[in-house]
């Protein structure tokens, strides 16, 4: 009787385990201690990676869901919670289009409920925030605006984190028309920059939350690639964005990008126009209410669909008045630089043949002169293509060679590296120093099925970054030797303010060398000059001379 009674406890007993392995929401997680954010206390997961426990706090929402009565508004906060809130899982990215360069969709979850932050920290700096604060680097990512999400697994704290002992926030903010529509002066209710708004907001939470998990608010660091870079510019000369970071990293991209405030109102009204709110006199009541997936229709295949614009409060004036007036903080250390080959990846959206991702088709001189006569007027046409072709020539790699360099010219490395220089100028003895680079070795594992003439194309940075050759054995041994060089390089600067050693070599500041440190295995500690004195010297005629009918990109179906 007694082994009976026995028996039927532990049956019992394993029925209420096993209930509770099924519905718990976590079980199987270590978990960290909870924190008591102003908003509502939070429990995440904990990770470990060399045999350093990290603390995973994902999918914390820093803004109220930007739904209803909220769409094409500036974000507000969220609303105070009692019970502990699971933050162990991402929450979704924000709505977005197919990827046109990859032409693949995101698999995740999107949704307009995207405003959620992650961080990343070691447990012994988590434990140990009473004593000592880290270094807070506070990423950006990139999609033109229109794709993208803070999620990836690209860009997760390990193996950063744990190896250098730095706390890392990543972030989703709105994109394409969600975060970029504006209809000028005929809607003022619906502001300009909304998602750069969503930036500044997670800014503004980090500053006042991130003493919590042992990182330091007075020694924040933004850093981005793409159109993360462009943002990250764009807060170096925002009033507002003063006083919320310290230093900053800028990966491929400046506010020199075009954007054309009467394209971006026009491209507004189009979309607006395409919807079943073409006839109601209530842009935003009627904007509110339409279904997420008819604007998300509507966006048609351009791959910047929906930009930035000076005015407001974000960019008050121009970018080259700011910056030539002097009219922003000058007190942050800039790190900035580009990829070799920044326009490789996206130049099948000129032609889908002669720039095919996988098996390009031979150029002729002519057809090269076309596509030259795509980004520049007629009026410049000759001297750009003496400029970038010299005597006339039929040799088809040459031709598609200058061309991915003229684009990448126009796009990416000169409005990188005059930023830089124009930021440089107005600093003084007192300001901050600015520090450039040159990425030219192409990863191995990273999009692999890229042709060779694509060299080390745009976004190639990132797995060296956030140190996936260290957790990924499809890299080279160069792969992950050059990552730990950049991880210690970011974080390095992050700490310092200024990059460490290479090699032999010491990273002189612009304000010193007009000179880019290479970031290359093979050719570690040396430094280019010919890209950066190039894009100074032909800035004031190139960007001039953009062709009004240029636009980036429209995209076609890639040929496989």
């Amino acid at each position: 009787m007694g082994n009976l009674y026995h028996n039927k406890c532990l049956f019992k007993m394993n029925i209420l385990i096993l209930f509770c392995l099924i519905f718990s929401p976590v079980h199987g997680l270590n978990l960290t201690p909870i924190v008591n954010l102003t908003s509502g206390p939070i429990q995440g997961k904990v990770t470990e990676y060399a045999s350093i426990d990290v603390y995973q706090f994902l999918g914390i929402p820093y803004a109220k869901s930007p739904v209803g009565k909220l769409r094409l508004q500036l974000p507000v906060k969220p609303d105070p919670w009692t019970e502990v809130k699971s933050v162990t899982d991402f929450g979704p990215a924000c709505l977005q289009p197919m990827n046109p360069v990859l032409n693949i969709p995101y698999t995740g979850k999107t949704s307009e409920d995207c405003l959620y932050l992650n961080i990343y920290v070691t447990e012994s700096t988590f434990n140990n925030s009473s004593e000592r604060l880290r270094p807070v680097l506070f990423w950006i990512h990139g999609g033109a605006f229109t794709f993208g999400y803070g999620n990836e697994g690209n860009t997760e704290g390990i193996p950063m984190v744990p190896l250098h002992d730095v706390v890392l926030v990543t972030m989703n903010y709105r994109l394409n028309a969600f975060g970029f529509i504006y209809f000028g002066a005929n809607e003022p209710r619906i502001p300009p920059n909304i998602g750069f708004q969503d930036q500044l907001f997670a800014l503004k939470w980090v500053h006042e939350n991130i003493h919590m998990f042992g990182g330091d608010p007075n020694s924040v660091t933004i850093f981005g690639e793409s159109a993360g870079s462009v943002s990250i510019s764009a807060h170096l000369l925002s009033p507002p964005s003063k006083g919320l970071f310290k230093r900053a990293i800028l990966e491929s991209g400046t506010v020199y990008i075009d954007h054309d405030l009467d394209a971006l109102i026009t491209g507004s009204w189009e979309l607006y126009n395409k919807t079943s709110c073409s006839k109601s006199e209530d842009v935003l009541e009627c904007m509110q209410n339409l279904k997420a997936k008819e604007i998300l229709n509507g966006l048609g295949d351009k791959l910047v669909a929906f930009s930035f614009t000076a005015g407001g409060d974000i960019l008050p004036y121009e970018p080259s008045k700011i910056l030539a007036e002097g009219l922003y903080d000058n007190s942050v250390d800039l790190l900035l630089g580009v990829e070799k080959n920044e326009a490789s990846m996206f130049m099948n959206a000129i032609d889908p043949m002669a720039f095919n991702h996988f098996s390009p088709m031979p150029i002729s001189y002519r057809e090269a002169t076309n596509f030259l006569e795509r980004i520049f007027d007629s009026k410049s046409i000759d001297y750009f293509r003496e400029l970038y072709f010299g005597p006339e020539t039929n040799n088809s790699d040459y031709l598609r060679t200058q061309l991915e360099r003229a684009y990448s010219d126009l796009l990416f490395v000169c409005p990188t590296f005059v930023f830089g220089h124009q930021y440089a100028s107005n600093l003084g003895t007192n300001g901050g120093k600015v520090y450039a680079y040159y990425h030219t070795q192409r990863p191995k594992a990273y999009l692999p099925f890229f042709n060779e003439w694509m060299g080390t194309f745009h976004s190639s940075d990132i797995p060296y970054v956030f140190g996936l050759p260290l957790i990924n054995p499809d890299y080279s041994q160069k792969d992950i030797s050059l990552s730990r060089e950049m991880m210690k390089i970011w974080t390095h600067f992050a700490e310092n303010g200024e990059p460490p050693m290479v090699g032999e070599t010491k990273w002189k500041p612009f304000q010193e060398k007009m000179s880019a440190m290479i970031l290359n295995i093979d050719d570690w500690g040396k430094t280019e000059t010919g890209r950066v004195e190039f894009c100074l010297k032909q800035w004031d005629y190139l960007y001039p001379h953009v062709s009004k009918k240029f636009q980036l990109f429209r995209y076609q179906s890639p040929i496989l």
